[in-house]
């Protein structure tokens, strides 16, 4: 989705930050006198944070979600709060398309020494290594992007959601990079210069009850969400009847058919309190062969243009929305990854790498 609307005003800065600039020798899709249809902002880490981390811990169960999954839980929650834990934590839920209920902490460290750390002292625990999990499945998605191999994007400087919850800098001016198809990949350092295609293959190594997958240099993985809790009826109205149909649609497509165009896993999750009740936020969280795979989504393919072209009319109505949106995205390499589940049925997550993935330029079929 496009971030919201609004006047432009001072002067534009760049996405990327001045110490992450470097000589460009990929060519713009935009002249440097391009200015945006909208404001848009990007964060700031602190000096010094040369990586991140962001991490997804999971448990499912069929509904309900069993006692066990709920245990694990409230425990990784906990093993969270402890020393060299994370900065940031969040609860989310999804039922997913084998119908079993999800519950995810993302947790955001902008340490990978303290978050290293701190997983090697827990690791066992949280996936349930030596258990025997009758009733419930645990799983570990992690990713430790350079500051060169990601990017962020939001509608709002007063909304610190996902990764800006860690970013001890703030929140940019006006960026310049966006609006327009290609401006994702514009906003990440590491895209100045390299083309970010993917190398190998990823590979499901199920030799044992936990069952790691090995990724591929270049996996993309965005995160891209909507919060609606400082809405007026009407405009809860016209995006939940105009915009969030064609949203779900568009996640339900990745989710069940996103293997076709390069995208190894979808969910779409609403964002909790940890105890059964849900916020007035969502996101979709998917992994992807490659960030091109992902451009040529956006750019050509049915479900995400009725997305696009819903949230524009979406916007041009509800001028001043104040729906908030978010986006962040990461390239990240091979030893910046990490996957594990134990008990999980064949589709969690990146469990579905084992399944063929299309990664070609027709994408409008």
């Amino acid at each position: 989705m496009p971030p919201g609307s609004g006047e432009q005003a001072g002067a534009l800065e760049s996405a990327i930050p001045a110490h992450l600039s470097v000589e460009r020798t990929r060519t713009r899709r935009v002249g440097d006198n391009y200015t945006p249809p909208y404001p848009s902002y990007s964060v700031r880490f602190a000096d010094g944070v040369s990586s991140l981390v962001c991490a997804f811990f999971g448990v499912q169960s069929k509904p309900p979600l069993s006692r066990g999954a709920k245990a694990a839980s409230a425990g990784m929650w906990e093993l969270c709060a402890q020393a060299d834990g994370p900065i940031s934590r969040e609860h989310a839920v999804h039922t997913d398309e084998q119908g079993f209920e999800n519950q995810v902490i993302i947790a955001y460290w902008d340490d990978t020494e303290a978050y290293r750390r701190w997983f090697n002292k827990h690791r066992d625990v949280l996936i349930g290594a030596g258990l025997i999990l009758a009733d419930h499945g645990r799983w570990i998605e992690a990713v430790t992007p350079d500051a060169s191999g990601l990017e962020t994007l939001y509608s709002s400087n007063t909304f610190p959601e996902g990764v800006a919850r860690v970013a001890a800098g703030g929140f940019s001016g006006e960026i310049q990079e966006h609006g327009y198809w290609g401006s994702m990949r514009e906003r990440l350092p590491r895209a100045q210069t390299e083309a970010l295609d993917p190398a190998g293959d990823p590979f499901v190594d199920a030799g044992s009850s936990i069952i790691r997958v090995e990724p591929h240099d270049n996996l993309a993985i965005i995160r891209s969400g909507q919060d609606w809790s400082l809405c007026e009826e009407a405009e809860r109205e016209s995006y939940f009847g105009d915009v969030e149909p064609h949203l779900r649609a568009g996640m339900d497509f990745l989710t069940s058919e996103g293997s076709s165009i390069g995208c190894y896993a979808n969910r779409y999750m609403t964002s909790s309190d940890g105890e059964g009740g849900v916020l007035e936020q969502s996101f979709g969280l998917s992994f992807w062969h490659s960030l091109g795979d992902m451009e040529r989504w956006a750019e050509t393919h049915p479900t995400h243009l009725a997305i696009f072209g819903s949230a524009m009319k979406f916007l041009q109505a509800n001028v001043g929305a104040k729906l908030r949106l978010s986006h962040e995205v990461a390239v990240v390499a091979r030893d910046q990854q990490y996957f594990e589940y134990n008990n999980c049925h064949a589709t969690t997550g990146m469990l579905g790498a084992g399944r063929p993935v299309a990664s070609h330029t027709d994408v409008t079929s």
